[in-house]
């Protein structure tokens, strides 16, 4: 999806987050840009966080980055890209720790079933109720910020 922005123009760059290590020996990050440089993603564009082992840590660990590249400033939209099934608390970790950006999210669906087939797919059924568990708790701490229609517009 990351990569599909970028090829599209909507980008001018792509930062991709996370810290944990993957199967493959590498921090997350690392294996997705090289996944999108693999797909015309020019190296030059993309922008590494490697710390980050949560969503909120990526946001707060990106804009950390952001600013100390002195870039901070010119990001005035973020688009986030991540699964369907958590959207929702990706906008609102979003909101909670960059109020001041609009958001945007280009969901990634990896099951064989649409979105609003969700519940006739046990394994996403499993993943959305499992996202929706968090919602309150994540509120509850303040990790997220709710949404309403002036944080966070409808567009019909």
């Amino acid at each position: 999806m990351a990569a599909q922005l970028w090829c599209d123009g909507l980008v001018e760059r792509v930062l991709v987050s996370g810290g944990e290590y993957t199967e493959t020996g590498q921090c997350e990050a690392y294996d997705m840009g090289e996944a999108l440089v693999a797909q015309d993603v020019p190296k030059s564009r993309i922008i590494l966080e490697t710390r980050a082992a949560n969503t909120g840590e990526n946001v707060v660990f990106s804009m950390e980055l952001l600013k100390e590249l002195g870039i901070y400033e010119a990001v005035q939209l973020v688009i986030a890209v991540g699964s369907v099934s958590a959207s929702r608390r990706y906008i609102m970790t979003l909101e909670r720790y960059w109020p001041e950006v609009i958001k945007m999210i280009a969901p990634a669906n990896k099951y064989p079933v649409s979105v609003a087939d969700w519940p006739l797919h046990a394994e996403f059924a499993c993943e959305v109720l499992d996202e929706w568990g968090k919602i309150q708790p994540y509120l509850t701490a303040g990790y997220v910020h709710e949404l309403n229609s002036e944080t966070c517009p409808i567009i019909d």
